[in-house]
């Protein structure tokens, strides 16, 4: 790996982390991207990587121009080391490729090239996220089954809420026994938060026998919106807002699934 684009390489694994949702426009990119730069900040070497592959946009969230992206990897056009960039918060981004048919129809053995890959980047980071498609396809649900810890996504709207369980359902079906984190966002109050998760949790016990742990919401925040127009991460551009202290929490749940690592303190801002 060149050491302009890639941390330096340990002995220790990154945890992996995949943002999913079963419905689209619930604002999962937007975790995703504000969730790694949140754990660069503490600290943690981490990498992010749009597996929603054909339609990534992760890249304009993190105001990133990608040079070369997953589809000159997959064509042998780049070596890894090549496409990745380098993002704000100093967090390193892969690109999945905007607007590729080849990528968005991609067979299992171009999905197991990248998942290998994603696994070659664990030696040189403390935190890959992987920002899936939505849905419940295979190019979705190959790269949750990857993760070490599946970010679950949903807001109160209903639909999302049964496709939310949809994924869950699909995952769990096929044998997924690894952690799954709720996340419910773009809500008025915790009370409307909690009633979303409740509501889905006890699907998912009731129907799949299968425990989803609570991690936190994200509220309704017209910051989120201005940060989009800004093409920056909202945690950077409006650091005091609301929803980059909720953010801040949802990280502080999830340095507890780091081993091994000693996290930096988060800035005053955020206190």
């Amino acid at each position: 790996m060149e050491q302009n684009r890639t941390p330096e390489r340990t002995a220790k694994r990154a945890t992996i982390f995949a943002v999913t949702s079963g419905k689209g426009g619930v604002g999962k990119t937007s975790l995703s991207v504000n969730l790694a730069c949140e754990f660069s900040r503490r600290g943690h070497r981490t990498i992010i990587v749009d597996t929603d592959l054909g339609l990534a946009n992760a890249h304009i969230l993190a105001g990133i121009k990608p040079q070369k992206t997953l589809s000159d990897y997959i064509d042998g056009k780049a070596e890894l080391a090549e496409i990745i960039e380098n993002g704000p918060c100093k967090v390193k981004f892969i690109s999945g490729g905007s607007g590729v048919k080849e990528m968005a129809n991609l067979d299992d053995n171009g999905r197991a090239r990248i998942c290998v890959a994603i696994e070659e980047l664990s030696p040189f980071c403390d935190v890959i996220l992987l920002d899936t498609g939505a849905g419940v396809s295979k190019g979705v649900t190959d790269f949750v089954t990857l993760a070490d810890h599946t970010i679950l996504v949903t807001t109160s709207n209903f639909a999302a809420i049964a496709d939310a369980y949809g994924i869950v359902k699909v995952v769990v079906q096929d044998g997924y026994q690894k952690p799954i984190h709720c996340v419910v966002n773009r809500v008025r109050s915790p009370e409307e938060a909690e009633q979303v998760f409740l509501k889905l949790k006890g699907c998912t016990e009731r129907f799949l026998g299968f425990d989803l742990n609570w991690l936190g919401l994200l509220p309704e925040d017209s910051s989120v919106e201005g940060a989009v127009l800004k093409r920056a991460p909202f945690s950077e551009v409006f650091p005091g807002s609301v929803a980059a202290r909720y953010l801040s929490k949802l990280v502080a749940g999830l340095e507890r699934y780091l081993p091994n690592t000693r996290p930096a303190a988060p800035a005053a801002v955020r206190s």
